[in-house]
């Protein structure tokens, strides 16, 4: 409900607030949700808050203190008690009053966050995890003002160490119920410094009694739970006060129900599209409802309220507050009393949740896959035709940016609409995070999107989506109601059902209701468009039916990335003279032609391609013109090493578009044809003997890899051969231990054949070996691969050095020095740019941590970046195109910098939500980045420029074209001035004597393992022969 605007002394006010209750398979329970507005309290004081109840009877205990907690309030108040101090009183005085309650507030409680108006100032009172935000607007620069969520309250959480350590003293534990029950070991991994978070996957840290497995309350403060004062659980409340300032637009009072999902920016990011508060809090509590149906088969009960804050002119003139710019701790200038609490915690909230690719495994993991399928395989020459035309593995549920088709025709798959009709679209999607990045220089990608969108009208009871079926296509509800049900084993009804029970029977209760009016049009069905993800309930029209506008994956992704290469790359290839060239090089060459609309051209030293149309070539007379249509090409010649000097004429009879390159510039990208040809061919040699000897290798066999063989190795012949030593690291993937041949140290990285097929990493495996197959050489910074071997049930991997470790085993994030971040930076510079010797181009597959994606890996912009480049002596210079090769490495390279510079990445806090973290990236600002004092000028400018979110301007975008690391932006760059490039192989690394260290300990304390890991594997072995 609404409330009408509240005028104080110095505050206009107003109120909107909505509790919502939630829904499971257990139907009726009650909303034990409850608030309280008081826009008149006491004297000229405003109060609002929010109290959550839980147990058996949570919704008495919330009601029970929303009454209680504002009169006791406004007595202490009357006294003249300081505010503080009244705040304080009121809460604890309501804990005590509780216990004597005609209900049994033993196991049951409830949080309560509230917000006290008093002239300028707001006192914030926090018990529990509810939360209390506030949107402030930050100007930077001549950037345009930005609202930014600002925490007004710190969850009291076990996640917190403070309160964990609080409650231990009582003599409590701390455990997850995985911990409790034995499948997970004893840790307290929550944040061993404030800030560190993890993913929670809906099983947070609980406190415990030290003799019983009970209470298990996620939360160290409520009011009530009498049985867990005793562990340190009490009603205390932690109290912010702050000055309201011009910059301070609303405020956010909010349940966990809203916060499980979403970030505090996400709502402040919702809620600022709204005048109307109502319509604000509709708006968050609809989008967390969907947060909930995408991750749980329930949803909590949700309570919001939105307050729109002005003070007055008079007030806002006497604060003299300057305009406020970006900082860590921004705002906290107006905060009075308990800045200490929010400086201390402000990265210490309760993690959101959200459900990567492998629940059991957190995003912040260097070793999660995201989809599965191969970055390093890119490399691959042996399955070049298979690059060509291939599709993902089946059971490929996750692949985040599939390629899409490359026959896709806009024109054929328009679906007319009037002007009114995409003028209401484009209102529809504005504020949707996946057409938010469609701005004004994208308007023909927004209206190619918006011109295939099909109208579907749904008939009252129709199914629109069932749950449990893999989806991709994306809704936007024009009109109509459509209710969303979940059931916890859902089954295809024989007959549709009709009656309200006969729907529960079939689809389950409902859980949430989407609404369409004039000012709100909800959606659904986002993340397909991103990738394949199993719906999470059923959707169904009902009220008479209603209206969808729809579009699918395959569309969505073909417009964004604005010219596929896959037909071109085929073109290229099936000409003789480009046939020794790698799939990835020709993709690469690709990317680089100039798009040119011909009408006519003399003979100019370019290579054409026709992509629209056709062109009469018309050589001297009396040879006949030749007509050249759509994906043929003509002069060719000019590529090889003794170019025609033919004079020719091409003539277009109709608009003609064409790709050309010069020579130089196709230099400049693969290098000289003859060089390359001949380097390819010697590769296709190595890998060609690799294929014959794994051919040829018996079980536990080794398959020499390595460029040249040590003397020392050259009589092993089996892998059982090794004494197998101590394990070095082990994640949940592969196994590293030390081994021991004639005396001499190796590292065996061992993974069981079973976690290959499930993990689907096939491709990635065999990717790495080509990688190493077509390097042919040692590489400093690259662990030398001697060899690889299969046994039964295990594959494994031999390296011909003491000690290969993982940079997070030996450091903890942030590194010492910036002498170490430039050496390890400078390594990674080296290996980006042996992409272009090994001939790796773009992939649309992505494998690792999410938050080093690009934000053209994530909108599909990759292969519409435009960088104006000229290549002298050439007629060819102009727009070329950037995909994902070095430009989109060096942003995961500026993200890794940033990381090892501050200890976190810029999308850390976003880890544990999806969208959010998409979201994040495709509209971050480098100017939004936060450095340490200590750090230096160059270092930031680097890192600034290396996340510079429009590919084309990137530091370094260029790069790629460049013929050698010295005439190259970021070797070059300020940050690494003085480093000895030819030098960097015979550098100690900075982490050389932690490594060392690690390594004596481990072979002072002897041990002897089992080759095998112990996993059998039954399944098919034939896909094995490839290893």
């Amino acid at each position: 409900a609404a409330s009408t605007p509240t005028v104080r002394d110095h505050t206009h006010i107003l109120p909107a607030h909505i509790s919502s209750q939630w829904r499971d398979l257990a139907l009726h329970k009650p909303n034990q949700d409850a608030f309280v507005c008081q826009p008149m309290f006491h004297n000229q004081d405003s109060f609002f808050g929010v109290f959550d109840g839980h147990g058996t009877t949570g919704e008495l205990c919330a009601q029970y203190a929303r009454d209680v907690v504002p009169a006791l309030l406004q007595q202490h108040l009357a006294k003249n008690v300081n505010t503080t101090q009244a705040l304080i009183r009121a809460h604890v005085d309501a804990n005590t009053m509780m216990h004597s309650a005609p209900f049994d507030d033993s196991m049951s409680g409830t949080t309560a966050i509230s917000v006290l108006f008093q002239t300028n100032e707001i006192h914030i009172s926090n018990v529990g995890d509810s939360r209390a935000i506030v949107a402030q607007e930050i100007t930077d620069g001549a950037a345009s003002p930005q609202l930014v969520a600002k925490a007004l309250s710190i969850d009291q959480t076990p996640f917190r160490k403070d309160e964990r350590d609080r409650v231990k003293k009582t003599g409590a534990r701390i455990m997850t119920v995985d911990q409790l029950e034995g499948y997970e070991p004893i840790h307290e991994n929550w944040g061993l410094t404030l800030g560190d978070e993890i993913d929670e996957s809906g099983d947070p840290p609980r406190i415990w009694h030290p003799h019983g497995d009970y209470p298990g309350t996620a939360f160290t403060r409520s009011l009530g739970d009498h049985v867990s004062e005793e562990l340190g659980v009490f009603a205390e409340p932690e109290v912010i006060t702050k000055t309201l300032n011009a910059h301070d637009k609303f405020i956010v009072i909010a349940s966990d129900g809203v916060f499980e999902f979403l970030t505090s920016q996400a709502v402040v990011n919702i809620v600022k599209v709204y005048k109307d508060p109502l319509d604000a809090c509709l708006a968050v509590v609809e989008e967390s409802y969907n947060r909930w149906l995408q991750f749980e088969v329930r949803t909590d009960d949700i309570t919001c309220i939105v307050l729109h804050v002005e003070p007055s002119i008079a007030a806002a003139a006497a604060s003299k507050q300057p305009p406020v710019k970006a900082s860590k701790l921004h705002g906290r200038n107006s905060i009075i009393a308990g800045h200490d609490v929010l400086v201390a915690m402000q990265d210490s909230l309760r993690p959101v949740r959200g459900i990567g690719v492998d629940i059991n495994k957190s995003w912040r993991s260097r070793d999660t896959i995201i989809g599965g399928y191969d970055t390093t395989a890119r490399m691959s020459m042996a399955s070049e035709d298979s690059l060509l035309s291939s599709s993902c593995p089946q059971g490929d549920t996750a692949s985040l940016l599939l390629s899409p088709p490359s026959d896709y025709d806009v024109k054929q798959h328009t679906v007319p609409k009037s002007a009114a009709d995409f003028a209401r679209l484009e209102r529809m999607v504005q504020h949707n995070f996946l057409f938010s990045h469609l701005t004004a220089d994208k308007v023909p990608a927004l209206h190619d999107v918006l011109s295939v969108m099909q109208r579907q009208v749904v008939a009252d009871g129709e199914v629109v989506i069932h749950q449990h079926d893999d989806g991709d296509q994306f809704f936007l509800v024009d009109a109509g109601r459509f209710d969303v049900r979940v059931r916890a084993a859902p089954v295809e009804p024989e007959a549709a059902p009709t009656t309200d029970d006969s729907l529960d029977a079939a689809y389950g209760p409902v859980v949430h209701t989407y609404v369409a009016s004039e000012g709100s049009h909800p959606t659904f069905g986002e993340l397909a468009l991103m990738y394949s993800k199993p719906r999470a309930a059923t959707v169904l029209a009902t009220a008479g039916g209603g209206t969808l506008w729809t579009i699918d994956r395959s569309a969505f992704r073909s417009i964004l990335v604005r010219r596929p290469l896959r037909n071109v790359v085929q073109r290229l290839r099936n000409l003789p003279l480009l046939r020794p060239l790698t799939v990835a090089q020709l993709n690469l060459l690709a990317e680089q032609m100039k798009e040119v609309t011909l009408e006519a051209v003399m003979a100019s030293g370019q290579f054409y391609l026709v992509v629209q149309g056709s062109v009469t070539i018309a050589p001297p007379l009396p040879a006949d013109p030749t007509t050249i249509h759509a994906h043929d090409s003509f002069g060719d010649f000019i590529l090889s090493d003794t170019p025609s000097r033919t004079p020719y004429r091409a003539v277009a009879a109709e608009d003609t578009e064409c790709l050309c390159i010069s020579r130089d510039a196709f230099e400049a990208t693969v290098g000289n044809l003859s060089a390359v040809v001949e380097k390819n061919n010697a590769r296709r040699a190595r890998k060609s003997a690799t294929s014959r000897a794994k051919q040829a290798a018996p079980l536990n066999g080794v398959v020499v890899l390595a460029h040249t063989v040590s003397q020392a190795l050259a009589s092993l012949s089996q892998i059982d051969q090794v004494r197998v030593g101590p394990t070095i690291w082990q994640d949940l993937v592969a196994t590293c231990r030390l081994v021991q041949f004639g005396g001499r140290w190796l590292t065996l990285r061992s993974i069981s054949k079973q976690t290959v097929v499930q993990s689907h990493l096939k491709h990635q495996l065999l990717g790495e070996q080509d990688m190493y197959v077509a390097l042919g050489r040692d590489q400093a910074g690259v662990a030398p691969l001697y060899g690889v071997a299969q046994t039964a049930h295990d594959l494994h991997a031999l390296f011909d050095v003491a000690y290969v470790g993982v940079l997070e085993e030996l450091v903890a994030f942030p590194l010492s020095s910036e002498a170490a971040i430039q050496y390890y930076a400078a390594q990674l510079v080296v290996a980006v740019h042996l992409s272009k010797y090994i001939g790796a181009s773009r992939t649309f597959t992505i494998c690792g941590n999410p938050e080093y994606l690009a934000p053209e890996q994530i909108n599909g912009q990759g292969a519409s970046s435009v960088i104006d480049t000229y290549v002298e002596g050439t007629e060819c210079g102009g727009q070329h195109r950037v995909g994902q090769t070095l430009a989109t490495d060096y942003w995961s390279l500026g993200i890794l910098l940033y990381e090892m510079l501050v200890g976190t990445t810029p999308f850390q806090h976003l880890h544990h939500d999806e969208l959010a973290m998409f979201n994040g990236i495709v509209s971050f600002s480098p100017d939004s980045l936060e450095f340490p004092p200590t750090s230096s000028p160059a270092l930031q400018a680097l890192i600034k420029g290396l996340l510079d979110p429009k590919p084309a301007s990137r530091l370094g975008a260029a790069d790629c074209f460049k013929k050698s690391a010295d005439e190259c932006v970021v070797p070059q760059h300020a940050f690494f001035q003085g480093l000895q490039w030819d030098q960097l192989n015979d550098t100690n690394a900075p982490l050389l004597a932690e490594a060392s260290a690690k390594f004596d300990r481990l072979v002072a304390a002897p041990t002897s393992q089992a080759l095998d890991l112990g996993v059998p594997y039954t399944g098919d072995a034939k896909w094995m022969q490839e290893f």
